[in-house]
């Protein structure tokens, strides 16, 4: 009973495990089954639209990476902001100081000085000498006798015209401007104070971040610094002044110093009077003062007034042309519509001095987030800030994502110069900047405006930033090659692009050991197809270039296939390959029909076409080399590359390179400077190794 009983368990137990194994194999099943109903054609692939790419971008970070992102950047950008602010007070503090012992000093020496540019009515000796001369003046000589003639008193004398002399006026000249310089400083000082009081923004958040990037905007384009700098310039020339009318003797009351004076201080207060009108008139403008609040409140209120009465009176009017017989209303039809849209519609009321500010934030909103960022890494250069930027450009609008690189340039070329930027980019960090630009030209392809002039001068901006360095991610390495691609496809003109392309696949994925995905090779294999229909042999060296250029990203995607380093599934692969093995009789048709003559056109951008023949042979056959020969090589030294080289492919390497040199017979030596590759005396011999790795008998 026992014994049956453990049989009978042990046959139920078993039972279930197979039922549970069963559904484990159904599951599988199912889940190959749909992978491969998903998995897209690899013939009727195509790139993702805009629509799907920003679909795509917009979901890769979360909200709160960006708060996070954001968050940093107002933090720094309110700690730099805050610096600033508080180093421009403390030197306005010390300015007023040293300008009130100025003011004080030099008020001390005018107070003297300038009584020498008047007579003094007390001085004794000048009325004795004034009497003598009038006495003298009344006798008159007449042989032998001497007579006088008049008599007069002090009482008529008239008086002599007083002129001071040029020191005085010299001195006092010197001593007057040096007070007038030193009392605008300290004037402007107050002001600059007044307006550091305006630009001080507090807090962290979203609105306070683009309250203080405005007012920092306001305060660079206004040159706010740069009267900072100008203020102890003015105490110093006033000190200069003042030592040169130490030099001087004499300073009165003078034409000439009234002049000069009165200039200087009209100077000043058009100065001054400029500094409080322009914010009234311009909202971003830092010269802010209570002055300036206040005339502006005036006018607003006025302005307001004046255009409510008007705009009253005007519908008042509008109201009673109503009552107009309808041939006078059609033959002032037009000016009625125009009354009527002034009184109803055409102005509105004027904001409020922090409200003006609201709308102009409002209306640059996408301008001001992305001055946020830039700011925050201009002002501290680090580099956390470029890795965080690709996570807030979906927060931007969609033009101002170039512009976020054209601030980055504009700061790395301040910084470290022009040419010196690639160098020092690539010794400090490959990955950085080359991941936030390829991001920014993946937000280029998400543009509905793709093609448009203004959107390729936008794109070639953000390509200036990426660069291939010594190191990679896989993140890197899939988003630049799928971009890249991409792009090179989308800007035929821009041939940078797609040589950018293929060394992002020769680099990345060859060298530094990158793993593809059916995506990324989805893209090159797009890219091939495009540059290869694009096959123009008149266009000459460019065309053939490019299209060998493509046939090594042919060989690439085969290597990279048949290597298993590759992150695909075993149909994947076998689509990969089925397709490989379509396009290679292709280039094989391709080689066997080349036409050489003429290709040698712009090989040689410097010389002139007699010296392009003679260099294209050696070029050429580097080109072969490079793009086509050595990826073959290395493809038939894989396992199970060398069935897919047939020996037809070897043979259309050879006739066409013997097809080259009865084109091209002649060659220069290597030396000559316009030969800046040659491939001439290895091409016989890496065809003879091609042909002994894929086991073909000797030509």
């Amino acid at each position: 009973m026992s014994l049956d009983g453990t049989q009978t368990s042990s046959k139920s137990l078993s039972q279930e495990e197979l039922h549970q194994e069963g559904e484990k194999v159904g599951v599988a099943q199912a889940d190959e089954k749909n992978d491969v109903e998903t998995e897209p054609d690899i013939t009727t692939w195509s790139f993702p639209t805009p629509e799907a790419i920003r679909e795509e971008l917009s979901k890769e970070f979360t909200d709160e990476q960006k708060e996070k992102v954001w968050t940093e950047c107002a933090e720094t950008v309110k700690t730099s902001y805050d610096q600033l602010l508080g180093r421009w007070k403390e030197e306005m503090d010390t300015l007023l100081v040293y300008a009130g012992v100025s003011s004080a000093v030099l008020t001390a020496f005018n107070v003297e000085s300038y009584h020498l540019l008047q007579p003094d009515p007390t001085d004794p000796t000048l009325a004795v000498l004034k009497q003598i001369s009038a006495q003298l003046n009344g006798y008159t000589f007449t042989p032998p006798f001497l007579n006088a003639t008049n008599s007069t008193g002090p009482g008529t004398l008239p008086p002599a015209p007083f002129q001071a002399p040029a020191s005085a006026v010299w001195l006092n000249s010197l001593w007057f401007s040096s007070l007038v310089f030193s009392f605008a400083a300290a004037l402007l000082a107050l002001f600059v104070k007044q307006w550091i009081y305006e630009a001080m923004v507090g807090g962290t958040s979203r609105e306070s971040a683009r309250l203080r990037q405005y007012r920092f905007n306001g305060l660079l384009k206004w040159r706010v610094g740069t009267v900072v700098v100008v203020l102890p310039i003015l105490l110093q020339l006033a000190s200069v002044l003042f030592l040169a009318g130490l030099l001087v003797l004499l300073w009165t009351l003078h034409n000439t110093v009234a002049a000069i004076t009165s200039v200087l201080v009209a100077l000043v207060f058009t100065f001054v009077i400029g500094f409080t009108l322009l914010p009234v008139f311009k909202s971003d403008c830092s010269y802010r003062s209570p002055a300036s609040f206040a005339i502006y409140a005036v006018l607003r209120v006025a302005r307001n007034e004046v255009l409510r009465v008007i705009r009253a009176v005007c519908k008042v009017i509008y109201r009673c042309s109503m009552w107009l017989d309808w041939a006078t209303m059609i033959h002032y039809r037009a000016q009625i519509e125009r009354l009527a849209v002034f009184a109803y519609h055409a102005y509105d009321n004027m904001p409020t001095w922090r409200g003006r500010d609201q709308n102009e934030i409002y209306l640059y909103h996408g301008d001001l987030n992305r001055a946020i960022v830039t700011t925050a890494y201009s002002t501290t250069a680090d580099k956390k800030f470029l890795a965080s930027m690709p996570v807030i450009f979906s927060d931007l609008p969609p033009e101002q994502v170039p512009q976020c690189f054209r601030d980055i340039l504009d700061f790395m070329e301040a910084e470290w110069g022009h040419w010196h930027l690639p160098d020092r980019l690539l010794l400090e960090d490959g990955v950085t900047l080359p991941l936030c630009a390829t991001y920014g030209i993946r937000y280029m392809l998400a543009r509905t405006d793709r093609g448009a002039d203004w959107w390729l001068n936008d794109a070639k901006i953000v390509f200036r930033h990426y660069f291939i360095g010594n190191e990679s991610t896989d993140k890197l390495a899939e988003l630049a090659c799928k971009t890249l691609c991409h792009y090179a496809v989308q800007d035929r003109e821009y041939r940078l692009a797609f040589g950018l392309a293929r060394k992002t696949l020769k680099s990345m994925y060859d060298k530094q050991g990158a793993r593809h995905t059916y995506d990324t090779l989805a893209h090159a294999k797009a890219m091939y197809e495009a540059i290869m229909a694009a096959w123009d042999p008149s266009q000459g060296w460019v065309s053939y270039r490019d299209t060998m250029k493509a046939v090594s990203v042919l060989l690439h995607i085969i290597r990279a296939t048949i290597s298993g380093q590759s992150r695909l599934t075993s149909s994947q692969t076998d689509a990969i390959l089925a397709w490989g093995q379509h396009e290679l009789p292709c280039v094989d048709e391709w080689l066997r029909g080349l036409q050489w003559t003429g290709l040698h056109k712009g090989c040689v951008t410097r010389s002139t076409d007699a010296a392009a023949v003679l260099a294209f042979p050696h070029i050429a056959a580097h080109c072969l080399i490079k793009m086509i020969i050595n990826p073959l090589i290395t493809l038939c030294s894989m396992p199970g590359g060398r069935a897919l080289v047939s020996g037809e492919l070897v043979a259309a390497l050879e006739h066409t390179w013997s097809a080259a040199r009865l084109a091209y017979p002649d060659a220069v030596d290597v030396n000559i400077g316009f030969v800046w590759a040659s491939g001439l005396d290895k091409i016989d011999a890496r065809l003879v190794e091609l042909r002994a790795v894929c086991q073909l008998p000797p030509q």
